[in-house]
């Protein structure tokens, strides 16, 4: 088919709308993906920034560059007549509209990972791809892409552009099936939807069951009134097959002191156990604030 001469056929001569440019991006989890009936719900949108946590809106972008590479173009030594030979996949090379705080996080995570990225644009259009293949035939999903958060290490004399982020994208055939959603409602509400973002650090090491941490919110004051229910486990590492945070200890000014164990008969953390533990506040089923993970370390 590759050869196939098709004509593109049709046009909409009353629609010439330049293509929007780009106003922020939204990072999903790669498998993210909305039916055709319900992509334009705005709450399936929010649920899966404040509940599932699998959408990300970016606070926005300060500028950005399109880093896909030109086509190859060979000309042929005889007829000197010239074809393109490649068609390549889409970059981007996106400036953040961050704080020092909030972009430290990302460095943490986007490590070239993975991940789906759906574009806000300047028109209030959200463009993605449509699935061609499979069960999800319809579906609108985000255009795959590793992302890597990059830092020069300081601010350059008279530059704005500090939180930089590298959009990769793994797939051309996607760009072929982008589709533009035209919500009725604002793309802002999708950011408005996000939780708060809260920095939490250990200021002592594991001992005796308990550690000190401290919570503040993301460059911001302290995170006073955290209950033992507002600490989430996770990511563990050694035999820690029941991690909690068994008890909260408020020392006052966002120190707390916190009782971490394992196991349903409830144990102390010994060397080779490691505890992932971050900050999540519910409010129902949404998330209203939530932190970076700690790694907390066992002791024999």
């Amino acid at each position: 088919m590759q050869c196939n001469t098709l004509q593109p056929n049709g046009s909409n001569q009353d629609c010439l709308v330049p293509l929007s440019e780009v106003k922020n991006l939204l990072i999903c989890d790669k498998d993210v993906s909305f039916t055709f009936a319900t992509k334009d719900v705005l709450s399936n949108w929010t649920n899966l920034i404040k509940q599932d946590l699998t959408i990300y809106a970016v606070a926005g972008l300060d500028s950005y560059n399109v880093t896909t590479d030109d086509p190859n173009i060979v000309t042929q030594p005889v007829s000197k007549s010239k074809k393109v030979t490649n068609t390549p996949v889409p970059s981007f090379e996106a400036f953040l509209d961050s704080n020092a705080c909030d972009f430290k996080q990302m460095l943490n995570t986007l490590k070239g990972g993975t991940y789906g990225v759906f574009y806000e644009l300047q028109d209030g259009s959200i463009m993605g791809t449509l699935d061609q293949s499979g069960t999800g035939i319809g579906n609108f999903k985000p255009l795959r892409a590793r992302i890597t958060a990059s830092t020069k290490g300081f601010q350059e004399v008279d530059g704005t552009q500090a939180f930089r982020c590298y959009v990769n994208h793994t797939s051309y055939k996607e760009f072929m099936n982008q589709f533009y959603l035209e919500p009725v409602w604002d793309t802002s509400e999708l950011l408005e939807a996000m939780p708060v973002g809260l920095n939490m650090v250990m200021t002592g090491a594991y001992a005796a069951g308990d550690i000190v941490v401290k919570a503040k919110v993301r460059c911001g004051a302290n995170y006073t009134g955290l209950l033992a229910a507002d600490f989430d486990e996770d990511e563990t590492q050694g035999n820690v097959d029941v991690p909690a945070v068994t008890a909260v200890v408020d020392d006052g000014g966002g120190v707390y002191t916190l009782t971490v164990q394992k196991d349903t008969v409830p144990a102390n953390l010994v060397t080779g156990d490691v505890l992932a533990c971050r900050v999540k506040i519910l409010n129902g089923s949404d998330v209203t604030h939530i932190s970076n993970y700690i790694y907390i370390e066992g002791v024999t």
